[in-house]
């Protein structure tokens, strides 16, 4: 008996195009800023930007600010502008997602995000794709909830509540994606729309599509 087999995607870069314009970041993290008096500078911003919240502890510290309230309201601030982007549509889909349809009668299609799960589940009823996706899995909004993000394997542990015995395939868009679908056992498909000199890398999911669907 064939193993059923599910194709999972990374959001933003893959599914969401939200990174060529990030205005509604720049935004939330200066609501951010401006809710706790601190000026809203360059430097300031950089520090509570996406790429560092890892350090989030030493920079709440920084501002001797208390680390709960400050996380949830940067987080509040992150969905609130995000979804406001959807909404608006200075952020939308790639004009290539819908070819996932293709895939449905082969594959189980699902969502594994470092995105909040209020903005994933935002992103699937705002551009009517809760039918395309048979399940979703985005971070939660408290501060530990940072440690369970990709390259991480607990959202693998969540999708495995999903489907059982499947085979795996993610698609994402960067070396952090590549590491956690190693770290999983995942087969790992690199979709690269602007490096498009990568070697090993798929230029759109029209050439994802074609290759799932020979496996």
């Amino acid at each position: 008996m064939e193993m059923e087999k599910a194709a999972i995607f990374d959001l933003d870069g893959v599914l969401l195009n939200s990174e060529d314009n990030l205005d509604w970041l720049t935004i939330a993290l200066k609501k951010t800023l401006e809710t706790f008096n601190i000026d809203p500078i360059e430097e300031n911003i950089k520090k509570i930007h996406s790429k560092n919240v890892h350090n989030f502890q030493k920079i709440s510290e920084e501002f001797c600010l208390p680390l709960d309230h400050f996380w949830q309201t940067r987080n509040a601030h992150y969905i609130g502008e995000k979804k406001r982007a959807m909404k608006e549509g200075s952020i939308l889909p790639f004009k290539d997602v819908y070819i996932l349809n293709s895939l449905k009668q082969k594959f189980k299609l699902g969502i594994i995000s470092n995105s909040p799960q209020e903005v994933v589940n935002f992103f699937l009823k705002e551009f009517g794709y809760n039918d395309l996706f048979d399940f979703s899995i985005g971070r939660g909004g408290d501060i530990s909830d940072l440690n369970k993000m990709k390259p991480n394997s607990y959202f693998f542990k969540k999708l495995k509540e999903h489907f059982r015995g499947s085979v795996f395939f993610y698609v994402g868009d960067s070396e952090n994606d590549r590491l956690f679908a190693l770290k999983t056992g995942m087969k790992f498909l690199y979709l690269s729309r602007t490096n498009h000199s990568s070697k090993d890398g798929f230029r759109s999911l029209f050439q994802i599509v074609d290759y799932l669907l020979l496996q």
